[in-house]
């Protein structure tokens, strides 16, 4: 089995949330993606940016962050659906998904759903969510940010954080530097579906 860490950047409403769209509050604007081994080595890569649909201004904060403008993402995203549809293909068929956090599965669901995409996952969907199982390393309830851990295990930064493929990058070495396969028994259970 291989391992999917993938993350997720996404736009919001610039307008705040009392105009926000409902069934669409976080519009994914970007995958990145690594796949590990079952020795939790980099085999692959995955990144594409997505030309938004809902939200046609980038929330300021998300433009600060990430570094790239509206126009950028239009010229070279592609639709959400053909951005997941190659994701799916690229995770292949035997893969647990990894993420930092629990909401960037419950975000790439919500969005294939306003797509019209039908959810292809397995129900239960069991992931591992790495921020929870370094606090449970750790013997703390507090949920570091990755970009914190990056610092306490003293890795290389030789990437921006805050971009997908950057942060699942790092995750992917957050992942194979603490003691995992201690802590396999920590599966999560999506609640989406």
């Amino acid at each position: 089995m291989n391992y999917i860490v993938f993350d997720l950047e996404w736009n919001q409403c610039p307008d705040g949330k009392e105009k926000e769209i409902k069934d669409m509050p976080f519009e994914i604007i970007e995958i990145g993606a690594v796949k590990l081994d079952s020795q939790r080595r980099v085999i692959d890569t995955f990144a594409k940016n997505i030309a938004p649909g809902v939200y046609q201004t980038l929330h300021p904060v998300m433009q600060d962050l990430i570094g790239t403008t509206m126009g950028e993402l239009v010229e070279k995203g592609v639709p959400f659906p053909q951005a997941v549809k190659e994701f799916m293909e690229w995770c292949g068929d035997d893969y647990r998904f990894c993420t930092w956090g629990s909401m960037d599965l419950t975000e790439l669901q919500r969005n294939m759903v306003y797509h019209g995409m039908e959810l292809q996952f397995p129900s239960p969907l069991l992931y591992y969510d790495l921020q929870k199982i370094y606090a449970l390393i750790h013997g703390t309830k507090q949920k570091e940010s990755l970009d914190t851990v990056v610092e306490e295990l003293h890795l290389t930064e030789d990437r921006p954080f805050h971009r997908a493929l950057d942060d699942a990058y790092y995750t992917g070495r957050v992942m194979s530097e603490m003691d995992f396969y201690s802590m396999m028994e920590y599966v999560s259970v999506d609640y989406y579906q």
